[in-house]
């Protein structure tokens, strides 16, 4: 037989179990933003935003161009590549094309001309991967918080009654 002290038998062991609950209500919200986007989730065309943020680079990069004053043939050949329209114009045989066409690899103009486009093609990598990033926060951000604090809650609960079940200061 256990032997108490008085005023020992109004101990509740009910604050476990809320602090374990309420802990994985905290733990289930913060799984809201940590738990990876799923396919059912993921519903944007990879290649439509690929493609605008290098239409966005390269109007970008023609503006600066023409802001600054065009300068040198490679500039002037990237602009009216660009301002032409060509769907095709980034296609590596049309680009060695026009690389032949200022002088060829070797020449100053010909490397000009492939720094400035990958110059370009690098900036629009990285506005993608910016625009990744926000877009997956933004699903995150966008999903139902209900599931993820009850589940966590529930956790909580568990975890919280089974502790006081084991418990063996009774």
């Amino acid at each position: 037989m256990t032997i108490r002290a008085v005023g020992q038998n109004e101990n509740s062991h009910i604050g476990t179990i809320i602090a374990s609950t309420s802990a994985g209500a905290g733990a289930g919200y913060a799984l809201k933003y940590l738990y990876p986007v799923t396919k059912q989730e993921n519903d944007f065309n990879r290649k439509v935003m690929i493609n605008y943020c290098h239409k966005v680079t390269n109007k970008a990069k023609v503006k600066e161009f023409k802001d600054a004053g065009i300068k040198t043939s490679a500039q002037d050949c990237f602009v009216r590549m660009i301002e032409s329209g060509d769907k095709e114009a980034f296609v590596p045989k049309k680009l060695a094309q026009k690389v032949k066409g200022l002088g060829g690899e070797t020449s100053v103009a010909g490397k000009e001309f492939r720094g400035i486009i990958r110059t370009v093609n690098e900036a629009s990598s990285q506005m993608f991967k910016r625009w990744g990033t926000a877009y997956h926060l933004m699903l995150k951000v966008k999903r139902p918080v209900v599931p993820f604090i009850v589940a966590g809650a529930g956790a909580g609960f568990l975890a919280g009654f089974t502790r006081n079940v084991l418990r063996t200061d009774a």
